[in-house]
């Protein structure tokens, strides 16, 4: 077992986390696509390695790079995601990978590390980074965001304020296209196709999931009525009745 840092010989093989059997495996060809284009700018990373399989990662960007919903001082290590495969989890590897990790950005004086942990159990759950002795600084819910420092023991941090003013004749879905990760693209879909559905009581946007747009609305994520209501891999029943939440809700001020 080893970790090696993702170099132009790695980017035909991110994602680990989803399989050919998985649903979101639809979304792994533009965010495949996406992370090539993209290392060393908005995307770094680290993979474990089984021999030549890659059984482990975490995926980051340094700031002001990262494209996530936060004014955060230049120089710390965004991480966007971590995986371990479900066959080597609690085995070590998982620490294996952020001692790599932190010594390996510490020898190139980045200030710390930062992550947008969790509530959810089962998705990057904030007490599973306690562990690695990051601690809670920021709170919004469902995240706690912490940090691990390396050359700065604080760092300067502000939540980015939603900023969308959607439609007022009618419910509308604001949609980014956002390639990072493979959920991204499955769930653009998804949402669309729902949002479709509706015909004319829904008003979909489209936009690129672009730096500069998470700066200009404080999101990319999927908005109902400038409001986010959806994370991660909702059902299509889910984003239906966040829908028809809304669409009540306007015929009611109406």
């Amino acid at each position: 077992m080893h970790v090696k840092k993702v170099g132009s010989d790695d980017v035909e093989s991110p994602y680990c986390c989803i399989t050919a059997e998985s649903p979101f495996a639809e979304g792994l060809p533009e965010s495949s696509a996406w992370f090539k284009a993209s290392l060393g700018e908005h995307v770094e990373g680290y993979h474990l390695h089984d021999g030549d399989k890659v059984v482990g990662h975490i995926y980051y960007a340094v700031s002001p790079k990262a494209l996530l919903p936060y004014e955060i001082e230049s120089g710390v290590a965004c991480i966007y995601c971590t995986y371990v495969l479900r066959g080597y989890l609690h085995k070590g590897y998982g620490r294996m990978m952020f001692d790599y990790m932190k010594n390996d950005l510490k020898s190139q004086s980045v200030k710390g590390i930062l992550i947008p942990a969790t509530e959810f159990r089962e998705w990057m759950h904030y007490e599973l980074f306690l562990k690695q002795g990051f601690q809670p600084i920021k709170e919004h819910s469902p995240y706690k965001v912490m940090y691990f420092p390396l050359a700065e023991k604080d760092i300067a941090l502000e939540i980015l304020d939603l900023n969308y003013t959607p439609s007022k004749n009618k419910v509308e879905v604001t949609l980014f296209k956002s390639s990072f990760c493979p959920v991204s693209p499955f769930m653009y879909n998804r949402i669309k196709k729902v949002a479709q559905s509706f015909g004319d009581k829904v008003k979909l946007v489209e936009m690129d999931g672009t730096l500069e747009n998470m700066k200009r609305y404080g999101t990319l994520e999927p908005l109902i009525n400038g409001k986010i209501k959806l994370y991660g891999p909702a059902s299509e029943e889910g984003i239906m009745t966040a829908i028809e939440e809304e669409i009540f809700e306007l015929s009611r001020q109406n």
